[in-house]
């Protein structure tokens, strides 16, 4: 069974889920790894000699009208993922006519979708890779961690943790000095990597952490594309991670897909007093943590590879042609 997956061509971490997605070939899935650069001739060419059972692509912030225009013409199922929803919503918009099946990140997006009439919309979270994301045995040295861009939410939370309390505080992404106010007397305890690290590395600092900081982008985010106000209430590709780091988490979004109600009550933060409320009473409970995270781990393992997404995948296209 072969699959076009078209390269999403980004930086970064989508880089790597485009290394992640090749390695999933299997007796049953075959991996056609096609640059979104590629000639439109060159790719028609393809895609009719081939015939592959379907087209995946990732959309972001990017319309690529060449490769869409050329699969719909070849009438091959062209799946979409939207892996930035809520935040491209207007992106989003554009790409829907031409895709016959549609995976977004956000359940609210996917609600947003079906009450606009596209009816094969489903609710795709990213995945994570088990080989990398791991526990390992290390000390935990630094009290809180967050990894990402500086986004106004992220940039309060951490500005009002350091404002009243004196923990450790590891911030990696790009920018974060610019943002903070930190006094001289609480300097020595915060600081900052400003580049963007790789997932083996970013491995090792949760397994560094006592506790991991994950505040979600906020749909309203200035520089987003998002006219209609879809709000997002559905999880990063962090989360999975994280816990299958090992590490534990304090995180503004809703989990209860993943946990139960109870276990999301007590990792779940509402505001930014009640997220510093939780990490006082977490910050040296250890054996209570590593339990949480233990069933957690337990719980998610093995469920959210790509590997795993794909054959998701081709049981909906499946379910979709049946009915």
């Amino acid at each position: 069974m072969k699959i076009f997956y078209i390269n999403s061509s980004y930086m970064g971490i989508y880089s790597h889920f485009d290394l992640w997605i090749k390695e999933t070939n299997s007796d049953q899935i075959e991996i056609i790894d096609i640059p979104i650069s590629i000639n439109q001739q060159m790719f028609k060419n393809m895609l009719e000699t081939i015939r592959p059972v379907l087209v995946l692509i990732m959309i972001g912030n990017k319309k690529p009208n060449h490769i869409l225009k050329v699969v719909k013409e070849t009438h091959i199922p062209l799946v979409v993922w939207f892996t930035e929803d809520p935040f491209y919503t207007d992106v989003s918009l554009e790409v829907l006519p031409y895709a016959d099946y549609i995976l977004s990140i956000d359940k609210s997006s996917c609600e947003f979708y079906t009450k606009l009439g596209y009816k094969n919309s489903h609710y795709f979270p990213l995945a994570s890779n088990e080989h990398i994301f791991k526990p390992l045995n290390l000390e935990k040295e630094i009290d809180l961690l967050l990894i990402g861009y500086p986004y106004p939410n992220r940039i309060k939370l951490i500005q009002s943790i350091i404002n009243s309390t004196n923990y450790s505080i590891l911030l990696i992404g790009k920018s974060w000095n610019k943002y903070l106010k930190i006094p001289n007397q609480k300097k020595k305890n915060i600081q900052m990597i400003s580049n963007w690290i790789p997932p083996n590395e970013v491995n090792l600092f949760y397994n560094k952490a006592k506790i991991i900081l994950n505040p979600h982008r906020q749909s309203t985010f200035i520089f987003n594309k998002n006219s209609k106000n879809v709000k997002n209430r559905s999880i990063n590709n962090r989360f999975f991670d994280i816990v299958l780091s090992g590490g534990f988490q304090l995180i503004n979004e809703e989990i209860d897909s993943f946990v139960d109600e109870e276990n999301e009550r007590l990792t779940r933060y509402v505001d930014d007093l009640h997220c510093i409320q939780l990490i006082q009473k977490y910050i040296n409970e250890f054996s209570y943590k590593e339990e949480l995270v233990k069933e957690l781990r337990t719980k998610i393992i093995g469920k959210n590879t790509f590997s795993y997404r794909l054959n998701t995948l081709l049981k909906i296209l499946e379910y979709c042609s049946g009915s």
